[in-house]
């Protein structure tokens, strides 16, 4: 897991880049959900808010999988007041019921502070914010 410095708009405070690629299968998802941990464990969240991004992460990766994704990446972008997290994969189908997405984004959207989805050419990148209390 590669560490790399950038600056982050607008105060251009120091941020660190944690970046994670593992297969798109059932059994990493919880090295993406341990890793969420591990990183947000570093910084000021309570126990509860650290339950919350891994519940956030893993639904995420979960969704991924369940579109067919060869591959996850997650970026973890790690702030002085804030966990912004990116999910990146490519679904190779759409057969999941429109219910059950619905039901995944509500949950990851209660769990995080700031939840957004895109399309990013064949890509679907989620991007979720967690601020630290206080």
């Amino acid at each position: 897991m590669p560490v790399e410095q950038q600056s982050q708009a607008p105060d251009a405070s120091s941020v660190e880049r944690i970046e994670l690629t593992v297969p798109g299968r059932p059994e990493y998802v919880v090295v993406v959900r341990l890793a969420a941990a591990a990183v947000a464990g570093r910084m000021p969240f309570s126990f509860d808010d650290i339950e919350d991004l891994k519940v956030a992460v893993g639904e995420v990766a979960t969704a991924a999988i369940l579109s067919g994704a060869p591959k996850i990446s997650v970026w973890f972008d790690v702030g002085a007041q804030r966990l912004e997290i990116r999910v990146v994969h490519r679904p190779t189908r759409t057969d999941r019921p429109t219910q059950e997405r619905e039901l995944d984004k509500l949950l990851v959207q209660v769990l995080m502070d700031e939840v957004r989805t895109d399309q990013d050419g064949a890509d679907h990148v989620t991007h979720m914010v967690k601020n630290i209390p206080g």
